[in-house]
């Protein structure tokens, strides 16, 4: 039974591990800006300009793309870029970008892809297994413009990205060239002095002071009522415990108790005998225990001739 647990457990870990692997990998991995038509904008290695594309790891980890598809459809048929493995340079840093050339060629090196991008109009990113579409992207043809790439792109600072006509082409960067001033920018250009900031700071620690001396000196109460209800019950608890009751006791208890602490004191002494009795002892007599060998015997005095 014990084996058969440790087998389902076993199968069970195998069955999942490559799931958490692909959840922590390629699931990170995103189409984050396309060029299509590249007039007078990024070159390559070889000082072309072709459609590329940017991929963007959205995740914190290492992720490698080798083995996974660059897809496009052409009609009813699609063309497919394998990425190549065994190369460092297709593992993608946290919050890192990698840019594919679609040259048509696919001979000039591992960024480069056996289709280009002005003859459809979707592209897709699939996983090394073939079949599951990591992430997808469309586009018209007839809507883009030259030297102008489309990507995704946070149009306000509280609103979830667009896929859009983006501003400016950043191969290899974020996409939202436009700065959001962050509040504390904001207050910095209201307060350039520091004033309200120190005021601000100073306020809250004095604050904090009052609330802590004001909590403490409630804690100190509550202890100290509660000490004294515990002394009046444990009083309450002594009545109780001597008078069998919780009433106040009368005289005639009182009086009760009290005969009855002197006679427990009283029978703590013995009675003694008032009857004197006197025994004569008989010893025998020995020098040894005489009295006149123990006393001085003072010189005889004699007069001077």
């Amino acid at each position: 039974m014990r084996r058969l647990i440790i087998y389902k457990v076993f199968v069970w870990f195998v069955c999942l591990f490559p799931m958490s692997l692909w959840a922590q990998g390629m699931k990170d991995i995103r189409i984050n800006e396309i060029l299509v038509k590249n007039v007078d904008s990024y070159e390559d290695d070889y000082g072309h300009r072709v459609g590329w594309v940017e991929l963007f790891n959205s995740g914190y980890s290492n992720v490698n793309i080798a083995g996974s598809y660059l897809s496009v459809k052409l009609g009813d048929k699609s063309m497919t870029y394998k990425i190549p493995k065994n190369d460092p340079r297709t593992v993608i840093p946290p919050q890192g970008y990698v840019v594919f050339f679609a040259d048509g060629i696919g001979s000039k090196g591992i960024f480069y892809t056996n289709f280009t991008l002005d003859r459809t109009g979707s592209l897709y990113l699939i996983d090394a297994n073939g079949r599951t579409v990591v992430d997808s992207v469309r586009y018209n043809l007839s809507e883009l413009k030259d030297d102008r790439s489309i990507g995704w792109k946070v149009e306000a600072a509280a609103t979830d990205p667009v896929w859009t006509e983006l501003d400016a082409t950043t191969p290899g960067a974020v996409n939202d060239v436009i700065e959001f001033e962050s509040k504390a920018e904001l207050f910095r250009q209201h307060d350039p002095s520091g004033v309200v900031m120190t005021l601000t700071a100073m306020s809250v620690v004095f604050l904090a002071l009052i609330l802590l001396y004001l909590v403490f000196k409630q804690v100190g109460k509550s202890h100290v009522k509660k000490a004294k209800n515990k002394a009046i019950a444990n009083s309450k608890q002594v009545v109780v415990s001597a008078t069998g009751t919780a009433d106040t006791p009368n005289g005639e208890v009182i009086a009760a108790i009290m005969i009855a602490l002197k006679k427990y004191e009283e029978d703590k002494h013995d009675i003694e005998s008032a009857v004197l009795t006197i025994n004569r002892v008989a010893r025998a007599y020995s020098p040894w225990s005489s009295k006149i060998y123990s006393m001085v015997q003072m010189p005889e005095r004699r007069p001077r001739k």
